[in-house]
């Protein structure tokens, strides 16, 4: 007789959230007996076909709109490649939601009685799974909460608002083939389809599965596909060598930084569970080189979000990378080869390794434009007896070690400097602690796998920097020759950011994502690529605007209903403007020219507040468009163009207070830009992919350019300085696309991270200067100038090392004993230059 135990799967609702991760996990219950089985339908079944029945007739929507979306998400899993599992229609009829018929039916609750939540809870929809002792399916039932929810059912992405039926539907299934939520939360354009909240914010991006999903499909029903994938194995304990359950194991791209698939310890080998060894196993990875990190389940997503054996999971740890590091860029590499499981990669929570010398708050250089340096390395020493010595050794382009003494500041803290190198080097280098007992840190100690930065050979065209917002970095392209050439960390989630009037520094909104809404703001040089603070403000920092003076920031803090004000010379929030009366936001916003008025955006109330910065107080509310979202003023300061998120583009006569006409678009208009001398203004089309071209004179739309043929929510826009160009971001397909603003032809196109935003342009060159004593050293015959006789001396010297008999160390510029590929690069510098004596 079969033991038929339910489960209740929910999708639930969360506004306005990115999400940062990717992570499967099983249905992994306890049967009657207490035996832990995985819930998941028979191999045959699944391989065969699982009939599903459709009641159509529950559901407000055009049939053909409904056939459609089952179709189109089930479609979805069922071309997993590496799953072998498929479906078919049973049939559509007044089908009704059964434990024990063992049809799988789909339907529509609009009294919410079949649902059994209460009003508000923010349950979308609900899988009821029944299950015998060995964890075999017998029934699955889907049902929509129709009494709490408005869904779309349209073909296109709908715009923010209501929930996309498709998107809730392929995650639902997810749960009918054995699924359960994912641990951990992330941007909403890589999140995975099973993470438990529906963003309202971009509807339609789970109708696509990600690779973490495809790789559950593929553990519970493997298919012949599967044998090209590989897998990473381990254990977790503490220190005392107690397994730790349900610690978040997450493999990242190596390259990239991004998640792709993860595991929960304890779920794997022959002893799961609480009491089982702390075994995982990271399954469905393609072929390649990643970095192993593990995590706490906290925050916007817990064990509450997750059912079955996951409960008192393990938390209260710091983050931590294999092998024993506390940053993910400087974690050691795994090789994964398909059919093949590598391992073990075992953590031990907690990063000290007892006895010896422990390396914290690592603060390292990045690849730089700087030749001058010097390049500081800072970081925390912490032993259980004293730190006798600690030493910063480096290398430049593969010449000889050098080791430079790192200083104790105070306390734990020590620093030192790399001195400027030229461009075009790469530094290598590795830390050595030791302690009074002879115990040695070496970090990294793998001499093959030293630390890195470069210094930056640029081809002095512009410098464009792409905000990712799912990659939390700054891209820096060098257009000279289409090279992404850094990549700068930036606070979590960023949207927008603005540059000084000099270029010498750019701020970034780091607007977070759920529960965990970050309130901070990111100062950025671009001349040394260094983080040069980390700003509070108020909740979901999301856009920013500039005076034009370059010395005030104006920040919206969406989820808090304020507005702060940065001082740039002193890098900190001086002020915060409490917008009260605001809906939902603020959002966009805009400066007036003389910076007297900011105007920001109420996308819940469709006004716009005409904010008194100095006063602190709103002196006007404009009624607009609906979900008005971002704001440009023109030159003169006496038109304010903005964009709806519903569709159109509302032009305000800011003497008179109030919105004068409405330019009908496409569809949802998320950035708006003006040219230089204010006659065009560019819009991106996001929910259509298109540039739109407006003639702000005739106050009409000219034309409508295709940003990529497949390219997709069309979001980030910045005009060049002479308005020859404008440069767009389409956030799903992760492409800036280049116009020529004559022709609106495509000039380049770039494939970058996660969720590419706001745009930047640096267009001044940058100008390294070289030391007069540089030059002095290279001019080795003494005439004033670095010319061709003295490369001629020099080639003559190279490769010559201290200890032969025609070693000049006039020649040695680094002064390493050597006349190696470092001097040269340094004579390169000073070559053509003159000596001022």
């Amino acid at each position: 007789m079969l033991s038929r135990l339910p489960i209740l799967l929910f999708f639930l609702t969360l506004l306005c959230l990115p999400f940062t991760g990717q992570a499967f996990v099983p249905q992994i219950e306890f049967n009657e007996q207490g035996r832990i089985v995985t819930v998941s339908w028979p191999t045959s079944e699944a391989r065969n076909g699982l009939h599903y029945f459709v009641n159509t007739n529950s559901f407000p929507f055009n049939s053909r709109d409904i056939d459609r979306i089952v179709a189109n998400s089930f479609r979805a899993w069922d071309e997993v490649d590496t799953a072998d599992l498929s479906f078919a229609l049973g049939g559509v009829g007044n089908f009704r939601k059964s434990s024990t018929d063992r049809n799988n039916v789909i339907t529509y609750d609009p009294s919410g009685v079949q649902i059994g939540a209460p009003a508000g809870s923010g349950v979308i929809a609900i899988t009821t799974i029944n299950w015998d002792e060995q964890g075999r399916v017998t029934d699955a039932d889907i049902t929509f909460n129709g009494r709490d929810f408005n869904f779309s059912v349209t073909e296109a992405f709908p715009g923010p608002g209501p929930v996309d039926l498709q998107d809730v539907m392929t995650h639902e299934i997810g749960h009918l083939i054995g699924l359960d939520h994912t641990p951990l939360v992330g941007p909403t354009r890589i999140r995975p389809t099973m993470n438990p909240f529906a963003s309202q914010e971009d509807p339609g991006v789970a109708r696509t599965l990600e690779p973490d999903d495809a790789a559950g499909a593929t553990l519970l029903y493997p298919g012949s596909g599967a044998n090209q994938l590989g897998s990473i194995t381990g254990q977790v304990t503490d220190r005392n060598g107690n397994s730790s359950f349900g610690v978040h194991v997450v493999a990242y791209d190596a390259v990239t930084g991004d998640f792709v698939v993860s595991a929960l310890s304890g779920v794997a080998g022959d002893r799961k569970g609480r009491d089982g060894d702390g075994r995982y196993e990271i399954s469905g990875l393609p072929p390649g080189a990643y970095r192993v990190g593990i995590h706490p389940i906290q925050g916007a997503v817990s064990e509450n979000n997750i059912g079955g054996i996951f409960s008192r999971l393990r938390t209260g740890f710091a983050d931590e990378y294999y092998n024993n590091v506390d940053r993910l860029d400087i974690a050691q590499t795994v090789s994964v080869e398909s059919g093949r499981i590598t391992g073990p990669i075992d953590f031990v929570l907690g990063l000290t390794v007892l006895g010896f010398p422990q390396l914290t708050n690592l603060q390292l250089p990045v690849s730089t434009p700087d030749t001058q340096g010097p390049y500081p390395v800072r970081l925390s020493i912490t032993d259980e007896g004293s730190v006798v010595s600690a030493v910063l050794r480096y290398r430049v382009s593969g010449s000889g070690f050098v080791d430079v003494a790192l200083w104790n500041e105070a306390g734990n803290a020590y620093s030192g400097e790399i001195p400027g190198v030229p461009a075009g080097a790469r530094v290598e280098y590795q830390i050595i602690a030791r302690d009074d007992e002879g115990n040695e840190t070496v970090f990294p100690p793998d001499a093959a796998n030293l630390l890195t930065f470069d210094v930056i050979a640029l081809t002095g065209e512009p410098v464009v920097y792409v905000v990712q917002s799912g990659s939390n970095v700054l891209s820096v392209l060098d257009s000279g020759n289409g090279r992404e050439v850094a990549r700068l960390e930036t606070g979590d989630t960023p949207h927008d950011a603005v540059t000084t009037p000099d270029q010498e520094t750019i701020f970034i909104a780091n607007t977070g994502f759920g529960s965990q809404t970050s309130r901070t703001v990111t100062a950025i040089s671009t001349s040394t690529h260094e983080a040069v603070a980390t700003i509070n403000v108020g909740f979901g920092p999301l856009d920013l605007v500039m005076s034009r003076s370059g010395d005030l920031v104006y920040v919206t803090n969406s989820d808090s209903r304020s507005l702060s004000i940065i001082d740039v010379d002193g890098l900190r929030e001086t002020k915060r403007v409490n917008l009260s009366g605001l809906i939902d936001g603020p959002f966009g916003i805009a400066l007036s020219p003389d910076g007297s008025t900011v105007y920001v955006t109420d996308i819940g109330a469709d006004q716009v507040f005409v904010v008194d910065p100095v006063a602190g107080t709103v002196t006007a509310r404009i009624d607009v468009l609906p979900s008005p979202r971002s704001l440009v003023v023109s030159p003169d300061g006496s038109t304010l163009y903005v964009s709806g998120f519903d569709g159109g583009i509302g032009i305000v006569d800011l003497n008179g207070q109030r919105e004068v006409e409405r330019i009908t678009t496409p569809s949802g208009v998320f950035r708006v830009k003006l040219s230089p001398d204010g006659r065009t203004l560019y819009a991106t089309d996001q929910d259509g992919g298109n540039l739109l071209v407006i003639d702000t004179v005739n106050r009409r739309l000219e034309r409508t350019v295709k940003v990529l043929p497949t390219g997709a929510n069309s979001r980030g826009l910045t005009v060049s300085a002479n308005g020859s160009r404008v440069y767009v971001t389409n956030a799903s397909s992760n492409d800036l696309v280049v116009f020529d603003t004559t022709s609106f032809t495509i000039i380049d196109t770039y494939k970058l991270g996660e969720a590419p935003r706001a745009i930047l342009i640096r267009s001044r060159s940058f100008q390294p200067t070289i030391s007069q004593s540089t030059i002095a050293l290279s001019d080795f015959d003494t005439d004033g100038v670095v010319g061709f006789t003295d490369f001629l001396l020099f080639a003559q010297a190279f490769g010559i090392t201290s200890g032969e008999s025609d070693f000049d160390a006039r020649f040695d510029l680094d002064g390493n004993g050597s006349v190696d590929f470092l001097d040269f690069l340094l004579f390169a510098q000073a070559f053509g230059q003159t000596f001022l004596n």
